[in-house]
């Protein structure tokens, strides 16, 4: 899970500051490239590298993952649609990480630590 984290965010951080350059795109769709999928990396990261965090940090870690993989399926929906220009694929491509990250976020939530024996 480190490593599809670490992919997670080097990917989004790349997008991000290619796409803030990019020509072209709505408003909506840059924000989903510069602010979502960053965000969501990151939480991500951290969900994955702090085992000790708190459920509240789990909970918001899943939040984020959460707006991340609807913002993707949404846009690739209105390009499949037409409404809005480009690859209907490309999206779905950005949520497949932070979907394989909701598993595991609902795993760490659901998952108690079991006491030591001996």
């Amino acid at each position: 899970m480190l490593v599809l984290a670490v992919l997670q965010v080097a990917f989004t951080v790349l997008t991000a500051l290619v796409g803030s350059f990019a020509d072209g795109g709505s408003l909506g769709e840059r924000l989903v490239l510069v602010l979502v999928h960053p965000l969501a990396a990151i939480g991500l990261f951290v969900l994955v590298t702090q085992p000790g965090l708190s459920l509240k940090g789990v909970r918001v870690a899943t939040a984020l993952l959460v707006v991340n993989v609807v913002a993707d399926v949404v846009l690739a929906l209105l390009i499949a649609g037409g409404t809005v220009k480009g690859d209907w694929e490309l999206p779905l491509v950005f949520a497949v990480i932070p979907a394989i990250g909701l598993v595991y976020a609902a795993k760490r939530m659901t998952s108690r630590p079991r006491p030591d024996v001996g």
